[in-house]
């Protein structure tokens, strides 16, 4: 074996020597499901990959489900390893599937991994059959598989994630608490007595190593999961700054050797392009940082390959799906779309040999609140398909930054494809753009000016469409994710010249039909403490806040003026007496209203009844939208957790499979119904639960006109329905709602959809906006950390073009902005935190005022500056300090000669303050039973110093600045 290793070692230096540059783009599909590949649907789950034009299919060769008497510590003493013939070995399943993919014309790539025999680990009296294997039984193994698969396989994989304990041990070496990677020794001396054992039973095989898993943690015990570019760096026996390490494991290091790297780089929720926060964690939007580690290995002589640079196989790559897996999950939606997007991003890198959809099938998920097994097949448990299904023959991207549309059409070869566009606007149609010619793997692509928020599909030759895909935004520098220092001295400079005006009645809430009256008052009095905090609101702003009646609820509530019994899943009825009390509440409140109708019963002649009995029963130009539905993205998935209350499964709405044409349907049914009912008032698109259909607003748009001109939408940052986390959850989920990186993507996303419906004349409106899901969080919704947050994203969204943005709640919510109680028989107000962030946006941005530019904000920074100007020329500019810990020196630079400034501040004793919040001076304290503020509004004179003003913001903070206008 060491005389045919040195061979091989000689054969690689002269490869070396004659080594080109790397392949042009080609891309290989792949498919890793073993599952799918036994049982009585295995022949038809092989015909529907060799139509969807996958290429290679990874396999798994278990050396404990092949050998013999595997729990035992010795071998048997008849057996031979070597020999693919012994009957010790049970090839059968292998056989199967191996030829079933060979007769479809599906290369089979396998994987030799573990666990192995208990005989073949160094220590069997260990009795754990994941130590270190001896390297002349995985030597022999490798042999045997290579003898017998040769002729029909050309990879093999060498193990599976062996940074992980699951398929290798130990991990680690440990004194106490202090530990050093060892699974890079075990696995270097695998590779090395397994390579060339498979190219001396088959020459022409490549083999592959690595097979990393992307992510691990903190080495504190011997079988913690190790992150990858550490288990590489330990491969090669290097430190963190790639210094050869010469004791341990590696005093007699001699390199592992290999013709490609294998490697799993899933994302898990992130998109394919947002890297994970450690740096020795890699998934695919950081293959460059491993691609960089791998080369330098190599050049330095730590890792030897055939090729340089190594090519990368990604025999994994995979998005769970939530439902049913809601720890790990995305949407089915955003399923879609990032593998679209992760097909672009591995042909743009020519390394990327092969791209491996991990799985096909979904794996049936565990009891309680593991969620075991992998759910990211394009097919459900129950057979049902996912969207990623329909498209994954023909993925599709634009890529605005490099101006490039790609797609691929599979299987490849060449075909003729037709690229087609539709402008965001009413009247626009579909027109051609170009006719492309596919390379040979199916792949084309097309450098083309990109069109902001425009559509683009494509009609291949054999008449298939393609998903459709609205073009993005321009990047916003202010939008990157990237950290800032923060602290010390902060220059933002107030623009002269306005921008957008701040719609009246911008900002409210959104409420569940369930708590309706709570809030407004179940008696003809109403509820006197609401309607003053709504007052206090309205005089601060000029104008009413909004109220939405409806989320989950509108699809539980119908008309029920006679008392009928409910149908199933309705739980609240509207009467007669509810539309009076509405209307008593509008007489001492004038809040316009947003009213849900029920979609998901499918019934749109009560809708049409509830409609108009609001009409009629209501003071005029009191409603100012009847919102259809709720969340029909969703429909048709069962279990899921309703918002009107705690977690509860709720029944599945609409059958598997419901999609986007369905709904469609089903709007323009109802649209149709409500128009003469609703007597001119606007309707609305329900707000849709994910961003997954948000490349049908497009559509959505385009076909109902202007009976439709309102498009509703959600926004919750954290999407974590868990409201028993543990308190030490809560820092740092503060920490995160805080972040840029959950803020950019929301205002990012209502900025593409605002823009897309101003080109129908529509406007788009938040419906549902909070910091979680489910109510929210506690110590975190309802924290002084929501009322940063919160004055934030209203101001962001008011700049990204949104009309309406409805802080949602109901009786008991986590993130209500304020509910009630009765003491005495009197009604007790909670005013949260959230409440503050109201009170200080209407206060910044009155009636008629317009955004004025301030910044330059760094991207990322903390200390976030908006401003506003009135149309009596007063300036005011919001300042908030979202660090815990840092102090900033805002310097604020002004054009012309200011009047008396002043500033008002919004301030709590910590981030996770829940009470104890005041603004300028006042508060509502722990409870109110009037409404009204306490303590005497206080304030601060600035001076102006050569036009400029200076304010110190504390750690945690918020403020307003009032500019009188500028004297002239």
């Amino acid at each position: 074996m060491l005389r045919a290793l040195a061979v091989l070692l000689a054969l690689i230096g002269a490869v070396l020597a004659a080594a080109g540059p790397a392949r042009a783009r080609s891309l290989e599909t792949g498919m890793a499901d073993d599952g799918a590949l036994v049982g009585s649907a295995a022949d038809d789950t092989v015909a529907a990959w060799q139509r969807m034009g996958v290429d290679a299919a990874r396999l798994q060769v278990s050396w404990s489900r092949v050998a013999p008497n595997t729990r035992e510590p010795v071998m048997p003493a008849t057996f031979d390893p070597s020999n693919p013939d012994d009957p010790g070995y049970d090839w059968g399943v292998i056989d199967e599937k191996v030829g079933r993919l060979v007769r479809a014309g599906i290369r089979p790539i396998l994987m030799l991994d573990g666990p192995a025999p208990l005989w073949a680990s160094s220590v069997p009296a260990l009795g754990n059959q994941r130590y270190r294997p001896v390297g002349s039984q995985v030597a022999a193994f490798a042999t045997a598989v290579a003898r017998r698969y040769g002729p029909d396989v050309r990879e093999y994989i060498l193990w599976n994630e062996p940074n992980l304990p699951l398929w290798l041990q130990p991990q680690a070496a440990c004194v106490k608490r202090s530990c050093t990677p060892a699974s890079g020794d075990g696995y270097r001396a695998l590779v090395r007595a397994a390579y060339p054992a498979i190219h001396a039973a088959d020459p022409d095989a490549k083999v592959l190593i690595g097979a990393l898993a992307p992510r691990g943690s903190r080495l504190m015990s011997r079988n913690a999961n190790m992150r990858p570019l550490q288990f590489l760096r330990a491969l090669g026996c290097v430190d963190e700054r790639l210094r050869p390490l010469r004791s341990g494991g590696c005093a007699h290091f001699q390199p592992a050797i290999a013709d490609g790297f294998a490697y799993h780089a899933h994302s898990t929720r992130l998109p394919p392009d947002e890297p994970y926060d450690n740096a020795d964690d890699a998934n695919l939007a950081s293959l460059p940082t491993l691609e960089r580690l791998l080369d330098r290995l190599q050049a330095a002589g730590r890792l030897v390959g055939t090729t340089r640079p190594l090519g990368l196989w990604l025999d994994e790559y995979g998005y769970q799906t939530d439902p049913p897996d809601r720890q790990r999950g995305v949407t089915p939606g955003q399923q879609d779309r990032y593998l679209a997007q992760a097909a672009y991003m591995a042909w743009r890198d020519p390394r990327v040999q092969l791209l491996t959809q991990y799985a096909w099938v979904d794996e049936a998920v565990g009891g309680g609140r593991s969620y075991t097994g992998w759910q990211s097949g394009l097919i459900d448990a129950d057979g049902n398909a996912k969207p990623s299904l329909a498209h994954a023959p023909d993925p599709l991207w634009v890529d605005l930054a490099r101006q490039t549309i790609w797609g691929q059409v599979r299987p490849g070869g060449a075909h003729a494809v037709d690229v087609r566009w539709r402008a965001a606007g009413a009247r626009a149609t579909w027109r051609p753009l170009a006719r492309v010619t596919t390379r040979p793997d199916g792949t084309w692509s097309l450098r083309r000016r990109i069109v902001p928020f425009a559509s683009y599909r494509v009609v291949t030759d054999d008449g298939e469409t393609s998903a459709t895909i609205v073009a993005p935004a321009p990047s916003v520098s202010a939008l990157s994710s990237a950290s800032a220092a923060t602290g010390g001295v902060a220059v933002r400079t107030l623009g002269s010249r306005p921008g957008a005006r701040i719609p009246p009645s911008f900002a409210g809430l959104s409420l569940e039909y369930g708590s309706v009256l709570d809030y407004l008052g179940s008696t003809g009095r109403g509820n006197p403490v609401f309607a003053r905090l709504m007052t206090t609101l309205r005089r601060a702003g000029g104008a009413a806040p909004l109220l939405r009646f409806g989320g989950e609820s509108s699809d539980q509530t119908w008309w029920n003026p006679g008392g009928a019994p409910r149908p199933p899943g309705i739980t609240t009825d509207i009467t007669p007496a509810w539309i009076a009390r509405v209307r008593a509440w509008e007489a001492l409140a004038h809040t316009p209203l947003v009213l849900g109708l029920n979609l998901a019963s499918d019934a749109p002649a009560n809708a049409v009844d509830l409609t108009r009995a609001a009409v009629a029963g209501l003071p005029a130009r009191s409603v100012s939208t009847f919102e259809i539905g709720n969340e029909p993205d969703l429909y048709a998935e069962p279990g899921r957790s309703t918002g009107a209350g705690p977690p509860a499964a709720r029944a599945q709405l609409r059958p598997a499979g419901y999609d986007f044409a369905q709904y469609l349907g089903d709007l323009d049914r109802y649209v149709s119904a409500l128009a003469a009912a609703a007597r001119g008032v606007p309707l609305s698109a329900p707000a849709f639960a994910s961003p997954w259909w948000d490349d049908h607003e497009d559509d959505v748009l385009h076909r109902e006109g202007r009976a439709v001109p309102v498009y509703a939408t959600q926004a919750y940052p954290l999407q974590t329905c868990d409201p028993s986390r543990r308190r030490r959850d809560r820092g740092r989920l503060i920490r995160r709602l805080l972040s840029n990186e959950l803020y950019a993507p929301t205002v990012a996303r209502a900025a593409q959809l605002a823009a897309v419906a101003g080109a129908h004349g529509a406007a788009v409106r938040v419906s549902e906006l909070n910091s979680a899901i489910c109510g929210g969080l506690p110590g975190v919704s309802d924290s002084f950390a929501s009322a940063l947050w919160g004055l934030d994203i209203l101001f962001g969204l008011a700049d990204a073009g949104v009309r309406n943005a409805l802080f949602h709640a109901w009786t008991g919510s986590h993130g209500a902005p304020v509910d009630f109680g009765s003491a005495s028989g009197r009604v007790v107000g909670r005013v949260h935190p959230l409440y503050y962030a109201l009170l200080l946006f209407e206060r910044a941005a009155p009636r008629g005022s317009r955004l004025l530019a301030v910044g330059p904000t760094p991207a990322g920074s903390p200390l976030k500056t908006w401003a506003t100007i009135d149309p009596a020329g007063t300036r005011r500019i919001a300042v908030i300090n979202k660090d815990p810990r840092a102090t900033f020196d805002l310097v604020v630079r002004l054009t012309g000669r200011p009047g008396r400034a002043a500033v008002e501040r919004l301030i709590a004793p910590s981030l996770g303050s829940t009470g104890t919040v005041t603004l300028a001076g006042q508060s509502y304290g722990t409870a109110t039973t009037d409404g009204r503020l306490r303590g005497r509004r206080r304030s601060e004179a600035l001076v102006d110093r050569g036009g400029a003003l200076r304010v110190r913001m504390p750690p945690a903070s918020a403020a307003l600045i009032t500019v009188p206008a500028a004297r002239r």
